[in-house]
């Protein structure tokens, strides 16, 4: 009898766990086989669109819109036999053999959570009500476009906080910094930039600080506000603790990551940053058979600079994969991960590779230059790449 695995979300987690749980390339003419050498039955609960969040940045550039950064992976499923299951998880019960969704409730041998992250939205008062993010996917990115398009000048503050509580980066910075450098080219291109103010902000960063991205902001005359953080955002500006106001008509930030508040009521043990703590082979501690991965879960004494989401969450759902099919088989997991950050800087007239891991290996045996406007082609490409898998094959 086969056994069953229960997948829950539908973003790059566990997209890269089917593809590394599963023969990693599917041809058309092995569909009809695809039954008969099973070895799982599985199924996924999400809502069956994918969002490449990556790309969401270039929405300010014109390059990217909604259509082009969402996918229906359902076709991607079915191609797997993988049952889709269109519903919102609330619960999970029975040491993690049973997930309860708003309609009902799934038994399984396996679980795995690649929920993705929840938003400490609250952490600043007037968050939801006084700011955009990129991070709220692309209708809230449609909304910052529309009020930036009502503009003709203004004061501009792009920023962002990192939940720190698990040791790791548990934010998404990258595509803040990739938002100030494209607003400032998207302005230039317009010839309006000399009126607009862009100030750039974060509690995590020191005063002072130097390094290769705060290099490109100076270059961009954008006005770095490093170790700031306010106490309010409020309608036309920031609050400062001492109750003065900084001038604002338009707040970019991405709040701190922390994990799905239901999983706090349920049996998954969660870190003390809210996150799935898991341990160095993405399970679930103290529970059996279940597994995490991406922006939901935290990792096993971590370096401080690593994330945890995209290209990591990849490297995470490979070791699950092994893992889960281990114990699945009553073997012990053995599979451990190595920590990487790695991703393009896109500025559009300019590109720069951020990367840093465990065990220092060059990103693509170093046959990419480390800063270059052709890595902006590069970054589109996997993109592309990547979309044409989740489509077709």
């Amino acid at each position: 009898m086969r056994k069953k695995i229960t997948i829950v979300g539908n973003g790059f987690a566990s997209l890269f766990l089917i593809q590394y749980l599963l023969f990693p390339v599917y041809p058309f003419f092995t569909f009809f086989f695809r039954k008969i050498i099973a070895r799982y039955d599985i199924a996924l609960i999400g809502n069956g669109v994918f969002t490449y969040f990556p790309s969401i940045p270039e929405f300010i550039t014109g390059k990217k819109n909604k259509k082009s950064v969402l996918t229906d992976i359902r076709p991607f499923l079915r191609r797997r036999n993988i049952k889709f299951i269109n519903d919102v998880v609330v619960d999970v019960q029975n040491d993690g053999r049973k997930v309860i969704t708003k309609n009902g409730s799934y038994e399984n041998d396996a679980l795995f959570l690649g929920i993705g992250p929840a938003f400490l939205d609250n952490d600043i008062p007037g968050t939801k009500a006084h700011t955009y993010s990129p991070c709220h996917g692309p209708d809230e990115m449609d909304k910052f476009m529309a009020k930036l398009e009502s503009m003709t000048s203004g004061i501009i503050y792009i920023g962002f906080k990192i939940n720190k509580q698990d040791g790791f980066v548990a934010g998404r910075a990258g595509q803040i910094y990739e938002c100030a450098c494209l607003l400032d080219f998207a302005l230039k291109e317009k010839g309006v930039r000399d009126k607009f103010e862009i100030h750039f902000f974060s509690p995590n960063r020191k005063p002072g600080e130097t390094g290769s991205i705060t290099d490109r902001l100076q270059e961009r005359g954008i006005i770095l506000d490093y170790g700031y953080e306010p106490a309010e955002f409020i309608k036309g500006g920031l609050k400062d603790k001492d109750g003065s106001i900084r001038k604002a008509d338009l707040v970019l930030y991405s709040p701190g990551i922390t994990g799905a508040s239901w999983l706090q009521q349920s049996c998954i043990t969660v870190s003390p940053g809210g996150h799935v703590d898991v341990d160095k082979y993405g399970r679930v501690k103290g529970l059996l058979n279940v597994f995490a991965a991406g922006d939901c879960a935290s990792h096993e004494n971590p370096p401080q600079w690593v994330p945890h989401q995209a290209h990591m969450a990849q490297l995470r759902s490979q070791a699950v994969a092994k893992n889960m099919n281990d114990v699945l088989n009553n073997k012990e997991p053995v599979a451990t991960y190595r920590y990487e950050l790695s991703c393009i800087l896109n500025m559009e007239n300019d590109g720069m590779w951020m990367h840093m891991s465990s065990d220092n290996k060059p990103p693509f045996w170093n046959i990419f230059p480390r800063r270059s406007k052709f890595l902006v082609k590069v970054k589109n490409s996997f993109e592309k790449l990547y979309i044409l898998y989740l489509r077709f094959f």
